[in-house]
């Protein structure tokens, strides 16, 4: 079982990092090892208002955001013409 004693969401990159430079802190995200853990979690790190779960096309590259799901990569309008709906 997993306690958290704090939960923050970060506000930044930089935040996040500094944050998590601390050992008993976590940055949440799947949790799917954590959570057969049995610990304690000193702060909890939220990235979900970093903008990480966009997809950004420019003339020369796709930049994917770590937290994108597999259903916006699926449905994205400019991959699929890249990939030709691959």
């Amino acid at each position: 079982m997993v306690t958290i004693q704090n939960y923050v969401r970060a506000k930044s990159l930089e935040e996040a990092y500094e944050l998590n430079q601390k050992k008993g802190n976590c940055i949440l995200g799947g949790m799917l090892w954590t959570k057969m853990q049995n610990r304690m979690i000193q702060t909890a790190i939220d990235l979900c208002d970093l903008g990480l779960n966009e997809i950004e096309e420019t003339e020369e590259e796709f930049s994917i955001g770590a937290m994108v799901s597999l259903r916006q990569l699926e449905t994205d309008t400019g991959l699929n013409a890249y990939t030709q709906g691959a």
